[in-house]
């Protein structure tokens, strides 16, 4: 955490003459977080990004009288997004609603809002670290409308800002009057770094969904009743066409639509996915969840695909995740809810998004072997009946996998004569009745 009012830890320098900032203040008109700068040399006044969420890494620089945006980091899609703000700035007063729990004596700010649906989810799941590790101080969360049902309890006030998702990176004057009004009184007041990707280890997930995620017992019925959930997407999609159109806008460096055509590509290879693994297992659960038009799938197939996106539906896909012994779908921001509840994900990672990797999942198991078993990462190009292998390995192989490499069976101390053969027996006799 940094400080933020009343005077904001900034560390900036002139682009032009070379010297520090003189810190005058700070500025939250949005998603931005900013300190206010004047140059004592050149006389120029600069707003600069304090250190949090995308800003630890890439901070930028904007120059008040002419909107120039002086980026040292070479990302133009996030100079971008502050240099069109600013230019498109508004006051227009914006739906804002405060729940106070406690009166917040010793504040941190943890602001959510944001362009991309996966960046503003990460940003609230840093809630947990506050309220685990410090509770000497009162957490107030900013958010847009979407996320308000995931704030956990315990935080000292929520303030909700109607924001849509594609208006997530404006700059809006009224925004930031009202925010520096309510911290005013305090006198002091901390910003979150809002780590763009916490670890895992400081979040458990029902404390965000109210979900408890899929349980280790949740195994033992995995060859006889697996639930395998599609996690269902139309803008990134898995089929062989929509990957090469994505091809040629990247090497043209510019961004595509996917229209509808490429849907039935997606829908194919789904549903031949599924029914090998439904030949392998004739007792499969096959569910598709996400965001599409229902319809035109094979009636043994559960549909809960959604047009809209409610509390409701986020939280009944949430249910379905848990009860979920693998996820399979197209990496995104779409995985990172279903990779914190199910058991297990297998990732079709697009050719152009492996430095991405990672990013998209919310790992649920601490040791790394484990980890690396249930989280599997492979080609958008990999086929249906390769696909539908691992996902049959996955619920086939898993608990002879855990036996002989899971943490609870590895440890000097921990693994008593006879135990391990004592569970492999019993694993072959589970195999022999499920077979």
């Amino acid at each position: 955490m940094i400080r933020l009012h009343p005077i904001p830890d900034a560390a900036h320098s002139c682009p032009h003459c070379g010297l520090a900032f003189e810190v005058r203040g700070w500025y939250m008109p949005g998603m931005r977080v900013l300190a206010q700068l004047h140059c004592a040399g050149c006389g120029r006044d600069f707003y600069g990004d304090l250190a949090a969420a995308q800003a630890l890494y890439t901070p930028m620089l904007l120059e008040c009288a002419t909107g120039t945006v002086h980026d040292r980091f070479g990302v133009p899609w996030f100079a971008a997004w502050l240099h069109n703000a600013y230019a498109n700035r508004s006051s227009e007063p914006l739906p804002f609603t405060v729940e106070e729990f406690r009166p917040p004596e010793r504040p941190i700010i943890i602001n959510c809002i944001d362009k991309l649906y996966g960046h503003a989810l990460l940003k609230l799941l840093n809630a947990q670290h506050y309220l685990d590790h410090h509770p000497e101080l009162d957490v107030i969360v900013l958010v847009p409308r979407y996320l308000r049902w995931m704030v956990p309890d315990g935080v000292a006030a929520v303030w909700t800002v109607d924001l849509a998702l594609r208006r997530g990176t404006e700059w809006n004057d009224w925004l930031a009057g009202e925010i520096a009004r309510r911290i005013e009184p305090s006198g002091a007041c901390m910003l979150s770094v809002a780590l763009p990707h916490p670890h895992p280890g400081d979040v458990a997930i029902e404390r965000f969904t109210g979900v408890r995620p899929f349980p280790e017992e949740g195994w033992r019925h995995s060859s006889t009743d697996p639930v395998v959930t599609f996690v269902w997407r139309e803008d990134r999609l898995w089929a062989p066409a929509a990957n090469r159109v994505r091809k040629v806008a990247r090497k043209l460096r510019r961004k595509v639509g996917l229209d509808s055509s490429h849907l039935p590509g997606q829908r194919a290879r789904m549903i031949e996915m599924a029914g090998a693994i439904r030949d392998g297992i004739p007792s499969l659960r096959f569910i598709v969840a996400g965001l599409g038009e229902p319809g035109g799938l094979p009636e043994w197939m559960e549909d809960r695909r959604r047009t809209k996106i409610d509390e409701a539906t986020e939280r009944e896909w949430c249910r379905l995740y848990a009860e979920s012994h693998i996820v399979i779908g197209v990496h995104g921001s779409n995985m990172l809810l279903p990779s914190a509840h199910a058991g297990a994900v297998i990732d079709l990672m697009p050719d152009d998004r492996w430095a991405n990797m990672l990013q998209d999942l919310t790992v649920r198991y601490a040791d790394p072997r484990e980890a690396m078993f249930h989280c599997q990462l492979v080609p958008v190009t990999i086929s249906p009946a390769d696909a539908a292998g691992m996902a049959l390995s996955l619920l086939r192989d898993r608990d002879a996998m855990m036996l002989n490499m899971g943490r609870a069976n590895s440890l000097h101390g921990a693994v008593a004569a006879g135990m391990l053969s004592a569970r492999r027996l019993a694993l072959g006799e589970r195999e022999r009745v499920a077979g």
